[in-house]
């Protein structure tokens, strides 16, 4: 089992990558996340890059489809990791959210495939669930457009689109669907980790978004988790990337997961 000296370190290397490598914006989150400043300062900076309608502007280079949308989607993460949803600003970002669901209960993209809005709606399922701010109808017509699409063939393979959607959302939702398909996707996720065809940042976002320690259906548990992403940072203090991601937001996973995952995790 990794020890408190082992993170700590840890930790410091990715200090000194986060520090060579963000923008005033992540650097505000880190700081944040690591309790060295408090809440304030990263609210004011988002409030900053929220429009009159609630979404966030970019506020860096983004290659995704709706960068509009993947930044409010990133801020309400980093919110979700510091236990800030409850405030105007995110308040905001909901409505913005809830006015963009479609008529089948999903959310898309521009050119987003079936499966794409599957992920979509995973995601903001997921988030707008931990909200306070979200319609209870708006949660179940998202929780229905998941339900009519799950299959047991699309989490196997495994696929980790899907896997991250709906133990994201049937986390956090009251559903029929979820004892079963989160017992599918954690086998799934641990066949993932165990083959390493999961990087052990992607896993350990999968247990970020459901606010876990273990999953339904898997051995794999928060301490063997953290073990991983000690032996896969690199030498430069961050950690690798999967497709659409950056070396920096796996480093900002990576050291939440260990806070969250590690020993002196509450």
């Amino acid at each position: 089992m990794s020890d408190e000296r082992e993170l700590s370190q840890a930790v410091e290397r990715a200090d000194a990558f986060v520090a060579r490598a963000a923008g005033p914006l992540e650097r505000t989150f880190f700081e944040t996340l690591l309790r060295r400043t408090s809440a304030p300062p990263l609210l004011a900076a988002l409030a900053a890059q929220q429009g009159e309608g609630g979404a966030l502007r970019p506020w860096r280079e983004d290659a995704a489809a709706d960068p509009e949308l993947a930044a409010t989607l990133r801020g309400l993460t980093w919110l979700d990791a510091l236990g800030l949803l409850d405030h105007p600003l995110p308040e905001r970002a909901v409505v913005w959210l809830l006015a963009r669901q479609r008529t089948d209960g999903g959310w898309d993209e521009p050119g987003a495939s079936e499966a794409r809005r599957v992920e979509r709606t995973g995601e903001v399922t997921g988030l707008l669930a931990k909200s306070p701010h979200a319609r209870e109808s708006a949660l179940r017509a998202g929780e229905r457009f998941l339900a009519t699409r799950w299959s047991v063939e699309r989490v196997q393979g495994p696929s980790y689109g899907p896997i991250l959607a709906y133990v994201h959302a049937l986390a956090h939702l009251h559903s029929d669907l979820a004892d079963a398909a989160l017992q599918w996707c954690g086998r799934e996720l641990e066949r993932g980790f165990r083959t390493r065809v999961f990087a052990p940042v992607a896993v350990a976002r999968v247990f970020l978004r459901a606010r876990a320690r273990a999953l339904p259906g898997a051995t794999l548990d928060g301490a063997e988790l953290v073990a991983s992403l000690l032996a896969a940072q690199a030498p430069d203090g961050g950690w690798s990337a999967e497709a659409e991601a950056s070396r920096l937001d796996a480093t900002l996973e990576a050291v939440e997961a260990l806070l969250r995952l590690g020993p002196a995790a509450p």
